[in-house]
């Protein structure tokens, strides 16, 4: 019988879009459950592109408390197994005791601390982010936690709406609204940066707004027409759609911000009332809050309250300057750059021995190496990612791991195959060696070995594709936000007879071998 979760955050925008790792966490430990989101009619379209949410129920402001009172009446006929309390009012408390369920489960909120910040400004020295709250409702159900970030897949594709998007070009995306005015760094810094940006380096600005600030930004007469999009009242879906296409987005505190970050792009985040250790900055690989200490920081929970000092010193201290170097170290790094194949090595490349130890036994999977050979000519980092959990189990050692990896690497070179990195994680948390038996970041399905490979290799993750066999592999697609391909080597076909019961419609990404899912790759139009 599946399991029935519903699950309840009413608003805001960000706050919506973190609860998408606690969503993928569920779905990756509780494959056949079924999710409800309970939310505001406002957030249905954003909710509708939540990997993992089967239904949504909205709440809507007209109909008031006798609407809400219905709503939650006709939601107690679902019988749900658990109610994930992921708001912490009193709206959401009352959907828990009217919600019949087996089990409800609040997330702690953190509000006694977070008040205390406020009031004592003093800010410790760590700090739970509000996603690692929001997943910790994922281990009294007996699961565990792999999604770390938020994540939200899209299409990237290159034509959205009017906008056409030329990879040789680098676009930026401006977000200088917010919930709150207080939370606003100001249009006139927004707009010198964004020149400054075009200057230097012939960046083309995405401007975007609501309908009160349109042509405020005075851009349109200072910059080339090709070089200045204007985006006034878009949809939160186009949105999501054009900033995955951009190299950079630098905004406010605002949900526009953990947009960006769910979506892969880099994130510049100006913070001027509030601080990140009230557990909102946003959480994306190469995201980065711009601030300055002042003795009044933060001085309200979301930034509402009206600044009683003379000027805004939390905002006016942090000068244009200041956000364009931050914003060109990311644009020249090299970071986010290069699509990639993360390639599973056991059952995908080589024929899977069942913990192989003995380099002499390694053997290709057919078509194999005219595979890898085929990504590298097109312009792909290739990347082996590899569990090997036979370290923690005690069936060998490191140093058994470190002799196959070479002669693998050096088989490969002897056949014309240079790979662009390899990585193992010998963690597993049932095992014999304690050394090596926990609850890591970099075993599969967690990213940790993406991550660490898109760092050193200036990868950029949305753009890149996980190939493997096993329900591991397909499970890292989704925390990363891409498309995976199962090939019917190794364990390939009982991970296709899975997911068939699952009931994924896996024709489109399932495939014979290593090859065949290169060659559907390469074929891929809207990842040239």
């Amino acid at each position: 019988m599946k399991r029935k979760f519903l699950i309840v955050r009413f608003s805001s925008l960000g706050d919506i879009i973190l609860t998408t790792a606690c969503i993928l966490n569920l779905k990756i430990n509780f494959p056949d459950c079924h999710i409800v989101f309970l939310t505001k009619e406002c957030f249905r379209d954003l909710v509708a592109t939540f990997g993992g949410v089967d239904e949504i129920v909205c709440l809507s402001e007209e109909n008031g408390v006798l609407g809400y009172y219905q709503l939650l009446n006709k939601l107690d006929d679902y019988h749900f197994d658990t109610v994930i309390d992921l708001h912490g009012n009193f709206r959401s408390w009352l959907a828990g005791k009217m919600v019949t369920a087996n089990r409800k489960i609040v997330y702690p909120k953190r509000r006694l601390e977070r008040l205390d910040i406020v009031r004592k400004k003093q800010i410790p020295q760590s700090w739970p982010h509000t996603i690692d709250l929001y997943n910790k409702v994922v281990e009294p159900l007996g699961g565990k936690v792999y999604c770390r970030r938020p994540v939200i897949k899209t299409t990237r594709r290159k034509k959205i709406n009017s906008l056409v998007f030329d990879r040789s070009i680098s676009y930026v995306f401006f977000a200088p609204g917010a919930a709150h005015s207080n939370k606003q760094w100001g249009l006139d810094n927004f707009s010198e940066v964004a020149l400054e940006l075009h200057r230097r380096l012939n960046c083309r600005i995405i401007w975007s707004v609501l309908s009160p600030d349109m042509g405020q930004s005075r851009l349109e007469k200072q910059l080339p027409p090709e070089a200045f999009f204007e985006l006034v009242d878009y949809p939160v879906d186009e949105l999501m759609e054009i900033i995955s296409q951009s190299r950079l987005t630098v905004a406010n505190d605002s949900g526009l911000a953990h947009l960006s970050s769910a979506v892969g792009t880099p994130t510049l985040a100006v913070f001027g009332p509030t601080h990140p250790s009230l557990g909102f900055s946003p959480r994306g690989l190469f995201d980065r809050v711009i601030e300055v200490a002042e003795p009044c920081r933060p001085c309200s929970l979301h930034g509402k309250k009206p600044c009683y000092r003379d000027k805004r010193y939390c905002f006016t201290r942090i000068e244009p300057a200041m956000v364009l170097d931050a914003a060109l170290k990311i644009l020249q790094s090299g970071i986010n750059v290069h699509p990639a194949l993360f390639v599973d090595r056991d059952g995908t490349i080589i024929v899977d021995k069942d913990y192989l130890s003995d380099p002499d036994k390694i053997e290709f999977e057919p078509g194999a190496i005219e595979a890898l050979k085929l990504a590298g000519d097109k312009g792909y980092k290739v990347v082996v990612i590899s569990n090997q959990s036979g370290v923690a189990r005690g069936l060998f050692g490191l140093d058994s791991v470190e002799r196959v990896n070479t002669r693998f690497m050096e088989m490969l070179s002897a056949r014309g195959v240079e790979i662009n990195a390899l990585y193992y994680c010998p963690h597993y948390p049932e095992g014999k060696v304690s050394e090596f038996s926990f609850m890591c970041d970099c075993r599969k399905p967690a990213p940790g070995m993406v991550e660490e490979a898109a760092k050193a290799l200036g990868i950029d993750i949305r753009r890149s594709f996980v190939i493997g066999d096993t329900l591991k592999d397909y499970n890292l697609g989704r925390v990363l936000g891409v498309e995976t391909f199962i090939v019917r080597t190794g364990y390939g076909q009982k991970t296709e007879q899975k997911l068939k019961i699952a009931g994924k419609n896996n024709k489109d990404f399932t495939f014979d071998n290593l090859l065949q899912a290169v060659k559907h790759i390469v074929r891929l139009p809207s990842y040239d």
